[in-house]
């Protein structure tokens, strides 16, 4: 039998269901090489090893006795760590809440519970989910597991580090500016920001923005994601922002025909901050699904290079609730540059504040103006692979890690306007680092994103790859 590690949730949870493995087994063998390879890549902040084992044994009993629940049932999945999990530390990165224990489940661990799935642990983040590196931080810096020298990216690196490295089947991460796609980007599996208001944000602890965060699964491929999705959509009426939705099996039709299916690849902005490699092996999976009978059509997108002007003025909503650890001092941030945003972010003015909302209001209404003429756009998902830790030059901005303007340059427009969009590996450089390929649908055709990312695995890398840093 291969390493259980190493498959993925639709390889594994037939053996499981057949009894030819047990959640026990699988849970030991995914601690033993958490001991083992996370030293390396430090892609987790808290471990249960106990907690999760007593789990695994509650699901192999339930199984033994005919209470099979599904695809996720005695499968270990970790949870990125500023989403609440009950009885252990929740800290959003920063030294300030390594002992904040929270005294709930957020409604996605809720979901996953409910599916007989195995939580081992929390995994790390950049401080406050507040930059794209992963980097600096006060629980050390985690590494790329396909380049131990490269960022994983951010904010959800952990969860993309340990799922790349077969640490864990899946992970759940929080998306404000690209922080699921990024990651999974660089790290070289599957990212999915899924319409906003379709999975549950309650649970997601401060800061994040009421507008433009999105909580989404992480996983080997897009397969795995979309089981995972199953599972934690769903309106929830103790969120605010969750809205009503029609249920829908998102593992369903797959591997439909693309055949018609309208791609818009944009003409400006995307490609033309991307490096040339990035452009090269976008440009060849767009070509591979055109050779499956999609339809390619270059597009004009939405002005989108006033980006930074949004982001500036809706940040201030999400640091907000850091500026009593701000006013302290710089001292009580690993990352100074997220003390000096926090401290700019109460100059805003409320005429600024009005001006970026009225940007966003068009720009949402011209991508859907946008997406009446094509189905899906494709793009890429960052305009480089993943950097090295200790970049410096033009690319660092002079930062530690980088300037994470550039890992999320491609990637914000979505979060603004609220589409679905995947990030799904495409293929790999000259120097064996994963690439990109963004596609993003109309809001609630998340079944169509992930069709057609599948589709783009299929044509291009095949599915999981697995790192070389990742081995035992």
């Amino acid at each position: 039998m291969p390493n259980m590690a190493t498959l993925t949730i639709g390889q594994l949870a037939p053996l499981i269901q057949r009894r030819e493995v047990s959640p026990v087994e699988v849970t030991r063998e995914i601690l033993d090489r958490m001991a083992t390879v996370d030293k390396r890549i430090n892609s987790f902040i808290t471990v249960g090893a106990d907690r999760a084992m007593a789990e695994a044994r509650v699901a192999e009993e339930e199984i033994i006795q005919g209470g099979y629940r599904g695809p996720l049932h005695g499968i270990p999945l970790g949870i990125k760590d500023n989403i609440a999990v009950v009885g252990w530390p929740t800290t959003c990165g920063s030294a300030l809440l390594r002992d904040r224990v929270t005294d709930f489940d957020a409604t996605v661990v809720q979901r996953f519970r409910e599916t007989g799935a195995v939580i081992v642990g929390k995994t790390t983040l950049h401080e406050w989910a507040m930059g794209g590196t992963c980097s600096t931080h006060f629980y050390g810096t985690t590494h790329n597991p396909w380049n131990l020298d490269r960022v994983p990216g951010g904010s959800s690196g952990g969860s993309a580090a340990a799922v790349s490295a077969s640490l864990i089947y899946g992970s759940v991460g929080t998306d404000g500016y690209g922080s699921i796609r990024t990651p999974s980007s660089y790290c070289g599996v599957v990212g999915f920001k899924p319409t906003y208001g379709l999975v549950s944000r309650l649970g997601e602890l401060p800061p994040s923005s009421s507008t433009s965060d999105h909580i989404g699964p992480i996983a080997k491929d897009v397969h795995e994601a979309a089981i995972l999705l199953n599972t934690i959509a769903g309106y929830d009426p103790n969120d605010p922002t969750s809205l009503r939705s029609r249920p829908l099996d998102y593992t369903a039709r797959l591997d439909a025909d693309v055949e018609g299916i309208r791609i818009g690849v944009p003409t400006s902005f995307f490609f033309e901050r991307a490096a040339p490699e990035v452009r090269s092996l976008v440009s060849a999976a767009i070509d591979a699904l055109g050779a499956l009978g999609a339809e390619v059509h270059e597009v004009q997108t939405p002005p989108v290079r006033y980006m930074p002007f949004i982001t500036a003025a809706s940040a201030t909503e999400g640091a907000a609730s850091l500026l009593p650890h701000a006013l302290q001092g710089p001292q009580n941030f690993a990352d100074q540059s997220i003390w000096e945003r926090v401290i700019l972010g109460q100059f805003m003015r409320s005429v600024d504040m009005l001006k970026a909302s009225r940007i966003r209001n068009l720009l949402r209404r011209e991508f859907a103006q946008l997406m009446e003429t094509v189905d899906v756009l494709a793009l890429p998902t960052n305009i480089t692979p993943a950097f090295p830790i200790d970049v410096k030059g033009e690319l660092a901005g002079g930062k530690p890690g980088g300037d994470t303007s550039y890992t999320s340059v491609l990637t914000v427009p979505f979060n603004y306007v609220g589409m679905p969009a995947i990030s799904v590996p495409c293929g790999f450089t000259s120097n064996g680092l994963p690439v990109g390929l963004m596609i993003a649908g109309r809001h609630w055709e998340d079944h169509r994103v992930l069709q057609m990312a599948y589709a783009a695995q299929q044509a291009t890398t095949g599915g999981y790859r697995f790192p070389p840093a990742a081995v035992a």
